[in-house]
């Protein structure tokens, strides 16, 4: 994959990705407030499935967040964060970075 093919967003508080692999990668960097969060795995789930749509396979997202960041999350952030671990048919890592 050429490096103009990839699909990457830059602000100032997240960044997200998709790897040649069809890898699906979030950076929260600040505070982000829970529809931004949603638009996020919206948007990162549909790209990725365009890419792996000719090798049907899991979609996996791997979501980086500093421990002071989530712990500062809302309850709502938090349990969307579980629903996506256990209930969205997706290979989901969730990590929290020691700052």
């Amino acid at each position: 994959m050429n490096e103009c093919d990839d699909f990457v967003r830059k602000t100032a508080n997240y960044r997200i990705w998709v790897d040649e692999t069809g890898v699906g990668y979030i950076r929260v960097l600040k505070r982000i407030n829970f529809k931004t969060l949603v638009s996020l795995f919206e948007e990162l789930h549909s790209e990725i499935k365009k890419r792996i749509a000719g090798n049907p396979g899991k979609i996996h997202i791997v979501f980086y967040i500093s421990k002071s960041l989530y712990d500062e999350m809302s309850v709502n952030a938090k349990e969307f964060l579980g629903f996506c671990q256990s209930c969205m048919g997706i290979e989901f890592e969730l990590i929290l970075i020691e700052m």
